[in-house]
């Protein structure tokens, strides 16, 4: 059953939330223009039933079910979503994943709440994706006309429809940037899950991160061929499975 929850700003989120007696839980956060009934999610979801373990998916405002237009949206909004939900509805010390922009949040999440947030998963993470878009990625052309007309529709093999970019997404990245600094002040366990072929966010993104966070427990794990959405039955066991060792590893 789909609940909602009001932001600062009024807004209205929708989420599912497992209860469970279990000592620890899980926040699922998905990637831009994804939503809580994507494959990972559910297979995730699915996987905490089966072993008890409380689980909350949410959908971010201007995506799936949840209010607000996703022009008006960004970084600044999302990240403060799932910390409201994060402090709010989950009690317990809790797994954070993060898949694409997801896992960007995710550690902003941790970082953030060190002693709430137990583990990070970050599944194909894209941290500071909004400026690598727009130093590395974005011609001329299209940087102009999100400063002329606050957004353009930029092609991708993932949605038919393409994406929107706009100038409040590129904007309200900044204040959340993780890659810029020399260390990333993470002392918590932490997974990073990345596919070889990944198109869309390159394997260096996560190579980068690895090296940069500063807790001594953190793994790499490449999936030879995998792509970004890492949604075939062999990724979804991977994922699920990376997830069942750092539950086991945090509940020791």
């Amino acid at each position: 059953m789909i609940k909602k929850v009001k932001t600062i700003n009024k807004r209205k989120i929708s989420y599912y939330h497992y209860k469970s007696n279990s000592k620890i839980s899980i926040l699922f956060c998905p990637g831009f223009n994804s939503d809580m009934n994507g494959n990972k999610a559910k297979n995730i979801y699915k996987w905490c039933n089966i072993n008890n373990i409380e689980c909350l998916l949410f959908d971010y405002s201007g995506h799936g079910t949840s209010e607000g237009r996703l022009l008006d949206l960004g970084i600044e909004e999302w990240t403060e979503e799932a910390n409201l939900l994060l402090n709010s509805i989950l009690k317990k010390p809790s797994i954070v994943i993060g898949s694409s922009m997801g896992g960007w949040i995710a550690i902003n999440l941790a970082l953030k709440n060190p002693s709430k947030v137990c583990a990070v998963l970050g599944i194909a993470p894209a941290p500071d994706f909004t400026e690598k878009l727009w130093k590395k990625i974005l011609s001329k052309k299209q940087k102009a006309n999100i400063n002329k007309y606050g957004h353009i529709n930029i092609q991708s093999d993932y949605n038919p429809d393409g994406y929107i970019i706009s100038k409040k997404l590129i904007n309200s990245g900044k204040k959340f940037l993780i890659t810029n600094s020399k260390k990333i002040e993470l002392h918590c366990p932490v997974r990073l899950i990345h596919g070889s072929d990944d198109k869309e966010v390159n394997l260096n993104n996560s190579i980068e991160v690895f090296n940069k966070i500063n807790s001594k427990d953190v793994e790499l794990i490449i999936i030879k061929n995998g792509d970004h959405r890492l949604s075939s039955p062999n990724n979804l066991k991977t994922i699920v499975s990376t997830l069942q060792s750092l539950v086991e590893r945090i509940l020791v």
